[in-house]
């Protein structure tokens, strides 16, 4: 159960990274372009790692961009409620921060569907091969994030009184 969700989440992470080769800049971004040179290239490295065919790239292109259009009203919800969460946060409303943040997981919920169904549909383009190569990859980044992790655990606990 554990490692078929680190599958999944791996995913979706890699899936939001291929997402974001279409990501257009945010109004008033402090790097307007950034964000989608950083995507792009992004795309660009997944597809030479995977060696995509011209039309597997393409398709990829679509799918992401597909995906990125649907999320798109979500993207402004979240964005409008991590505003007022920031003002609740900082007028030290408990109860607004409670409600904003119930408010917000059924659209991270949303957006993480429309992230991995997007990259289900990517990933069953690809060919047996570049099936593991992906697999390996979501395998090595799970693997990297365990570790990390548990460094993370590891170094925060402090050392016993007297050593």
């Amino acid at each position: 159960m554990k490692h078929t969700f680190l599958n999944i989440a791996g995913a979706a992470v890699l899936a939001a990274g291929m997402a974001l080769a279409q990501n257009a800049p945010a109004p008033n971004s402090p790097h307007p372009g950034r964000h989608a040179a950083q995507a792009g290239s992004m795309l660009d490295r997944m597809a030479a790692r995977l060696n995509l065919t011209d039309a597997q790239k393409q398709q990829a292109q679509s799918i992401f961009a597909d995906a990125h259009k649907s999320a798109q009203p979500l993207r402004a919800q979240i964005r409008q409620n991590k505003q007022a969460l920031a003002a609740a946060v900082k007028s030290d409303s408990v109860a607004d921060i409670d409600r904003i943040s119930n408010s917000m997981a059924p659209l991270l919920a949303q957006a993480s569907a429309i992230r991995a169904k997007a990259f289900a549909q990517f990933y069953a383009t690809l060919s047996p091969d570049q099936k593991s190569k992906v697999d390996q990859h979501i395998s090595t980044r799970a693997s990297r994030m365990r570790n990390w992790q548990g460094h993370r655990r590891n170094s925060s606990q402090a050392p016993p009184v007297g050593e």
